[in-house]
Formats: C-alpha cells, sequence, structure tokens
C-alpha cells in the first residue's frame, strides 16, 4: 500500500539523510524546504521543540532522523538498506548510528554553538578544545572500523552509512578529517553515489 510521505527540512541539515534515504529507497516524496518553520507552532504538532526534520508519513508524523531513516527501510525491506532485526547487522546498524551521533556529532553541534549560533553572551569558548578532543577520538573509532572494512555493517553500503557518513561529512567540514585518510576515502565512496544529499560543506 503506498503511503503519503512529507519531509520537513531545510539546507544541509540532518534532513539530509531523510531526502538521501527516500531517494534511494525510490520513493515519491514531498520535501518542504522551509526553515522558517523552526520553532513555529504548525512545526510543534510534529516534534514538540520545533525543530527539523519531521516528516509525515502515512498521515503519522515522526521525527529525529536517524529514527525516520530506520523506520523507512524496514518499512521497504525489499529495498536492502538495512539488515533484519536480530540479525548481528542490525546490531551494528544500532551500535554505530548511537556511537556517532554521542560521541562525535552532539560535540560537533555543541561546537557550532558556542563558535556561532549562540549569542556572543551565552558562548564560552573553554569547551571548543574538550569537544575537539572527545571528536577526534571518536574519528578514530571509526577509522580503524573501516580501514578493514567498506561499510560499517559489511561489505554492501546501508543506511548506516547515510546516518554515519552525514557526521562524517559534518566532522570534515569542521576540519577534523585531515589526519584521517581512511575515513577521507569512506566519504568520498559516498559522495560518489548518484543520491548522495551531503556532498556540499556543513554550516
Amino acid at each position: 500500500m503506498d503511503r503519503l510521505i512529507t519531509l520537513y527540512g531545510t539546507g544541509t541539515t540532518r534532513s539530509s539523510r531523510c531526502r538521501w534515504t527516500l531517494l534511494e529507497l525510490g520513493l515519491d516524496f514531498d520535501y518542504v524546504d522551509n526553515g522558517s518553520l523552526i520553532g513555529t507552532a504548525e512545526l510543534k504538532k510534529m516534534q514538540p521543540l520545533g525543530k527539523l526534520p519531521a516528516i509525515i508519513i502515512g498521515g503519522e508524523s515522526l521525527f529525529e532522523s536517524t529514527a525516520i531513516c530506520t523506520y523507512l527501510c524496514d518499512l521497504y525491506p525489499k529495498k536492502n538498506l538495512i539488515a533484519s532485526v536480530g540479525s548481528r547487522e542490525r546490531a551494528l546498524h544500532e551500535q554505530w548510528c548511537s556511537f556517532a551521533l554521542t560521541e562525535i556529532e552532539g560535540y560537533l553541534w555543541s561546537s557550532s554553538k558556542h563558535k556561532s549560533l549562540y549569542p556572543a553572551e551565552k558562548r564560552v569558548a573553554a569547551v571548543l578544545p574538550i569537544n575537539t578532543e572527545e571528536i577526534i577520538a571518536g574519528l578514530a573509532v571509526l577509522e580503524d572500523t573501516l580501514n578493514e572494512t567498506p561499510y560499517l555493517t559489511g561489505s554492501n553500503f546501508s543506511v548506516t552509512d547515510i546516518i554515519v557518513g552525514f557526521t562524517v561529512n559534518w566532522a570534515r567540514s569542521a576540519g577534523h578529517l585531515e589526519t584521517f585518510p581512511v575515513l577521507s576515502a569512506y566519504l568520498e565512496r559516498l559522495h560518489e553515489r548518484e543520491l548522495c544529499t551531503f556532498k556540499q560543506n556543513l554550516i
């Protein structure tokens, strides 16, 4: 049964993960690219904090990019973008997505806020070197892992690479990949895919 899908996002934000996943699945969807929705009552009906991305699938809303991407792939298992629940590969998907968000992306986001997004009076410069240390430690783990396998759950590209690849792309934009040749090569493999949505640098 076809499901009507509307994705709400903007620019090169985490909504890029969702757009790439939808494109790889070959699904028809409407994309509302509108950053002015952030914080509005309309968006808070879908995402309680009024943040992007959010999605409507068959009349039901969902937020958080990793949850959206995982759910979409579970809805269309024959597309082979995610392993089945209970498999070793699915456990690796959960592991690496959680790792990237917790050990790398959270610190990237903190640094972005303290560099430019917060008003001047809320910025704390002292957190930046601490964040960088944590980011580098997390990237080193991915570097070692991808030295042994082309993709994070095995020999084939999967939605895990879309989710974690976005984090790696962000790290590159922030200047953290200079000493990680394996991760740089991994990111280039992702960029070479025709449907990749985050080839441009992030803010």
